[in-house]
């Protein structure tokens, strides 16, 4: 079953989404344009769900992304995307990764951005 969605950056339409129902995943294929002042990232909400998919890269001309999510991460139901500038996505715990030491939350790691403050380099988790 393929479905295609709008994609909006903030209230303006900047692409599609193709949603493929692949056994346990969803595949998402994503196309948009954008100006490429910006460093987003693909998000998709379905209910109280939401999942970030991605950085969106020069593709075709354009920007896209290609990728796979299993159905569990969002659940099943009406699935909505939305672009959100990279920058925008720093509420949370900054855990720092320092070399030769043991990261405390090894478990948490797949909910968490790579990112850096300053000459820091750690990941920040939700709350």
């Amino acid at each position: 079953m393929e479905q295609s969605y709008e994609v909006y950056f903030g209230n303006r339409q900047a692409g599609k989404v193709q949603v493929l129902r692949q056994g346990l995943y969803y595949r998402f294929i994503c196309r948009c344009k954008l100006s490429g002042d910006v460093v987003c990232r693909l998000v998709a909400s379905c209910g109280d769900k939401r999942e970030s998919l991605g950085v969106v890269v020069p593709m075709d001309g354009g920007f896209g992304l290609d990728t796979k999510v299993p159905v569990k991460h969002l659940g099943e139901g009406e699935l909505k995307f939305t672009l959100l500038p990279k920058h925008e996505i720093t509420q949370g715990m900054f855990v720092p990764i320092i070399p030769e030491e043991p990261f405390a939350y090894i478990e948490r790691l797949k909910e968490g951005f790579l990112v850096r403050k300053g000459e820091q380099v750690g990941i920040l988790l939700p709350e």
